[in-house]
Protein backbone atom coordinates (compact mmCIF):
# COMPACT_ATOMS: atom_id res chain seq x y z
CA UNK A 1 0.00 0.00 0.00
CA UNK A 2 1.74 3.36 -1.10
CA UNK A 3 2.14 6.36 1.55
CA UNK A 4 -0.83 8.79 1.48
CA UNK A 5 1.72 11.51 0.21
CA UNK A 6 4.25 11.47 -1.55
CA UNK A 7 8.16 11.68 0.23
CA UNK A 8 11.08 10.64 -0.79
CA UNK A 9 13.71 9.23 2.29
CA UNK A 10 17.66 9.69 1.18
CA UNK A 11 18.76 8.33 4.45
CA UNK A 12 17.82 4.49 3.75
CA UNK A 13 18.68 2.16 6.52
CA UNK A 14 20.81 0.70 3.33
CA UNK A 15 22.32 3.48 3.69
CA UNK A 16 25.56 4.24 6.59
CA UNK A 17 23.53 5.21 9.09
CA UNK A 18 24.22 8.65 10.36
CA UNK A 19 27.01 9.79 7.32
CA UNK A 20 26.91 13.56 7.45
CA UNK A 21 26.98 12.94 3.41
CA UNK A 22 23.80 11.29 3.55
CA UNK A 23 22.38 12.38 6.62
CA UNK A 24 22.30 16.42 7.80
CA UNK A 25 20.62 16.04 11.04
CA UNK A 26 23.79 13.94 12.31
CA UNK A 27 27.46 14.34 11.84
CA UNK A 28 28.74 10.98 13.16
CA UNK A 29 27.33 7.82 14.31
CA UNK A 30 29.94 8.30 16.68
CA UNK A 31 28.90 11.58 18.10
CA UNK A 32 27.04 11.78 21.59
CA UNK A 33 23.39 13.84 21.39
CA UNK A 34 24.25 17.29 21.63
CA UNK A 35 21.01 19.45 22.48
CA UNK A 36 21.83 22.89 20.63
CA UNK A 37 20.48 25.53 18.27
CA UNK A 38 22.79 25.31 15.64
CA UNK A 39 21.57 21.75 14.85
CA UNK A 40 18.38 23.25 13.98
CA UNK A 41 19.71 25.98 11.73
CA UNK A 42 20.84 23.82 9.43
CA UNK A 43 17.40 22.49 8.86
CA UNK A 44 15.78 25.04 6.72
CA UNK A 45 12.42 24.43 7.29
CA UNK A 46 13.28 24.57 11.47
CA UNK A 47 15.70 27.60 10.95
CA UNK A 48 12.63 29.83 9.83
CA UNK A 49 10.84 29.96 12.44
CA UNK A 50 13.39 29.91 15.06
CA UNK A 51 14.74 33.21 13.29
CA UNK A 52 11.64 35.49 14.18
CA UNK A 53 11.96 38.23 16.41
CA UNK A 54 11.73 37.53 20.01
CA UNK A 55 12.16 34.13 19.79
CA UNK A 56 13.81 32.35 23.36
CA UNK A 57 15.07 28.93 22.80
CA UNK A 58 15.83 26.45 25.96
CA UNK A 59 16.59 23.12 26.36
CA UNK A 60 14.07 20.84 28.42
CA UNK A 61 14.99 20.17 32.02
CA UNK A 62 13.91 16.80 31.47
CA UNK A 63 17.50 16.40 28.77
CA UNK A 64 19.23 16.21 32.02
CA UNK A 65 19.92 13.30 33.66
CA UNK A 66 18.93 13.37 37.72
CA UNK A 67 20.85 10.70 40.45
CA UNK A 68 17.35 9.67 41.51
CA UNK A 69 16.31 8.55 38.16
CA UNK A 70 13.42 10.99 37.37
CA UNK A 71 13.59 11.62 33.84
CA UNK A 72 15.98 9.19 32.57
CA UNK A 73 13.38 8.06 29.66
CA UNK A 74 13.57 11.63 27.89
CA UNK A 75 17.60 12.23 29.25
CA UNK A 76 19.16 8.72 29.05
CA UNK A 77 17.44 6.13 27.42
CA UNK A 78 16.10 8.55 24.21
CA UNK A 79 19.12 10.08 24.26
CA UNK A 80 22.25 8.59 21.83
CA UNK A 81 22.57 8.69 17.93
CA UNK A 82 19.89 5.84 17.42
CA UNK A 83 16.84 7.60 18.76
CA UNK A 84 16.53 11.58 20.04
CA UNK A 85 20.13 12.92 18.73
CA UNK A 86 18.75 16.25 19.96
CA UNK A 87 16.05 18.55 20.69
CA UNK A 88 15.33 21.81 22.11
CA UNK A 89 12.03 24.27 22.07
CA UNK A 90 11.29 27.85 21.53
CA UNK A 91 8.91 30.05 22.19
CA UNK A 92 7.86 33.84 21.47
CA UNK A 93 8.42 36.12 24.32
CA UNK A 94 5.58 37.64 26.17
CA UNK A 95 5.47 41.18 26.09
CA UNK A 96 4.48 40.76 29.97
CA UNK A 97 6.81 38.58 32.49
CA UNK A 98 3.13 38.17 34.11
CA UNK A 99 1.80 36.60 31.14
CA UNK A 100 1.63 33.18 30.47
CA UNK A 101 3.23 31.38 26.68
CA UNK A 102 0.41 29.83 24.78
CA UNK A 103 1.99 28.20 22.72
CA UNK A 104 5.85 26.07 22.62
CA UNK A 105 7.45 24.50 19.89
CA UNK A 106 9.49 21.47 20.44
CA UNK A 107 11.90 20.33 17.54
CA UNK A 108 13.49 17.23 17.41
CA UNK A 109 16.38 14.95 15.32
CA UNK A 110 16.11 11.48 15.28
CA UNK A 111 17.41 8.28 14.53
CA UNK A 112 16.20 5.16 13.59
CA UNK A 113 16.36 3.19 16.37
CA UNK A 114 12.89 4.27 17.88
CA UNK A 115 10.85 2.34 14.79
CA UNK A 116 7.98 0.27 14.52
CA UNK A 117 7.94 -0.44 10.78
CA UNK A 118 10.59 0.42 8.27
CA UNK A 119 11.83 3.87 8.10
CA UNK A 120 8.68 5.17 10.52
CA UNK A 121 8.73 5.18 14.15
CA UNK A 122 7.07 3.42 16.39
CA UNK A 123 2.89 4.99 17.26
CA UNK A 124 3.94 4.71 21.03
CA UNK A 125 6.80 7.20 20.52
CA UNK A 126 5.02 9.24 18.78
CA UNK A 127 2.73 9.44 21.87
CA UNK A 128 5.66 9.63 24.19
CA UNK A 129 6.82 12.88 22.32
CA UNK A 130 3.76 14.13 21.71
CA UNK A 131 3.16 13.59 25.76
CA UNK A 132 6.11 14.92 26.78
CA UNK A 133 5.97 18.06 24.49
CA UNK A 134 3.19 19.22 26.32
CA UNK A 135 4.81 18.55 29.39
CA UNK A 136 7.23 21.06 28.43
CA UNK A 137 4.78 23.87 27.44
CA UNK A 138 2.77 23.25 31.16
CA UNK A 139 6.48 23.58 32.56
CA UNK A 140 8.10 26.95 30.88
CA UNK A 141 4.31 28.19 32.27
CA UNK A 142 4.86 26.89 35.49
CA UNK A 143 8.53 28.38 35.88
CA UNK A 144 7.33 31.43 34.34
CA UNK A 145 4.30 32.01 37.32
CA UNK A 146 7.28 31.13 39.98
CA UNK A 147 9.94 33.90 38.82
CA UNK A 148 6.97 36.38 38.31
CA UNK A 149 5.65 35.33 42.01
CA UNK A 150 9.42 35.80 42.89
CA UNK A 151 9.93 39.59 41.87
CA UNK A 152 6.86 40.18 43.91
CA UNK A 153 8.42 38.69 47.06
CA UNK A 154 5.53 35.74 47.29
CA UNK A 155 8.20 32.98 46.10
CA UNK A 156 11.55 31.97 46.95
CA UNK A 157 14.14 30.19 44.54
CA UNK A 158 15.54 30.35 40.76
CA UNK A 159 13.64 27.13 40.25
CA UNK A 160 9.59 25.79 41.34
CA UNK A 161 9.92 23.71 44.33
CA UNK A 162 9.92 20.33 43.01
CA UNK A 163 6.68 19.15 44.37
CA UNK A 164 5.41 22.53 42.04
CA UNK A 165 4.32 19.60 39.26
CA UNK A 166 1.49 17.93 37.05
CA UNK A 167 0.80 14.43 35.41
CA UNK A 168 -1.05 13.24 32.64
CA UNK A 169 -4.44 12.52 33.71
CA UNK A 170 -5.66 12.21 29.60
CA UNK A 171 -3.87 11.68 26.61
CA UNK A 172 -5.59 11.43 22.92
CA UNK A 173 -3.78 10.29 19.85
CA UNK A 174 -4.87 10.70 16.84
CA UNK A 175 -2.30 9.18 13.67
CA UNK A 176 -2.31 10.81 10.68
CA UNK A 177 0.71 10.42 8.55
CA UNK A 178 3.63 8.10 8.96
CA UNK A 179 6.16 9.61 11.23
CA UNK A 180 9.57 9.07 8.79
CA UNK A 181 13.11 8.70 10.52
CA UNK A 182 15.76 8.98 10.55
CA UNK A 183 15.18 12.60 10.28
CA UNK A 184 13.73 15.90 11.85
CA UNK A 185 10.66 16.63 13.62
CA UNK A 186 8.20 19.88 14.56
CA UNK A 187 5.81 19.21 18.01
CA UNK A 188 3.77 22.67 18.59
CA UNK A 189 2.07 22.73 21.53
CA UNK A 190 -0.61 25.16 22.84
CA UNK A 191 -2.89 25.78 26.08
CA UNK A 192 -6.49 25.35 25.88
CA UNK A 193 -7.51 26.11 29.23
CA UNK A 194 -7.11 26.06 32.84
CA UNK A 195 -9.74 25.09 35.37
CA UNK A 196 -7.93 25.03 39.17
CA UNK A 197 -5.56 22.22 39.39
CA UNK A 198 -6.29 20.93 35.67
CA UNK A 199 -5.20 22.48 32.58
CA UNK A 200 -5.98 21.02 28.97
CA UNK A 201 -3.29 20.83 26.08
CA UNK A 202 -2.99 20.24 22.46
CA UNK A 203 -0.16 19.36 20.21
CA UNK A 204 0.81 18.10 16.39
CA UNK A 205 3.99 16.80 15.27
CA UNK A 206 4.76 17.76 11.71
CA UNK A 207 7.49 16.56 9.58
CA UNK A 208 8.82 18.30 6.18
CA UNK A 209 8.09 15.92 3.19
CA UNK A 210 9.99 15.53 -0.23
CA UNK A 211 14.00 15.33 -0.79
CA UNK A 212 15.25 14.72 3.01
CA UNK A 213 15.10 18.07 5.13
CA UNK A 214 15.19 20.48 1.98
CA UNK A 215 13.44 23.37 1.35
CA UNK A 216 11.19 21.61 -1.70
CA UNK A 217 9.19 19.90 0.51
CA UNK A 218 5.86 20.26 2.26
CA UNK A 219 5.22 21.25 5.80
CA UNK A 220 2.39 18.06 7.02
CA UNK A 221 0.83 17.25 10.53
CA UNK A 222 1.52 13.53 11.10
CA UNK A 223 -0.14 13.23 14.56
CA UNK A 224 -2.54 15.37 16.94
CA UNK A 225 -2.59 15.16 20.96
CA UNK A 226 -5.00 16.53 23.34
CA UNK A 227 -4.30 15.94 27.36
CA UNK A 228 -5.51 16.60 30.15
CA UNK A 229 -2.49 17.46 33.16
CA UNK A 230 -3.52 17.67 37.02
CA UNK A 231 -1.73 19.19 39.65
CA UNK A 232 -1.39 16.74 42.91
CA UNK A 233 -3.48 18.78 46.15
CA UNK A 234 -1.59 20.75 48.28
CA UNK A 235 0.14 18.75 50.74
CA UNK A 236 -1.26 19.17 54.35
CA UNK A 237 1.72 18.53 56.32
Amino acid sequence: MGLPYKYTNPYSPRMPFGSAETDPTAANDDMAPADTKATFMRIPWIARKINQPGIVCRVSNGRMPKPDGEDSLWAEILKTPRTIRSTISFYKKPENDDDPVPEVTTVLTVGNGMNGHTDMIHGGITATILDECMGICQSINIERTHIAAVKRGKAFGELPPHDVTAFTRELKITYLLPVRTPGAIMVTTRRVKKEGRKEWLAGELKQCTGNGEDDDGEIVVCATGEALFLEPRPSKI
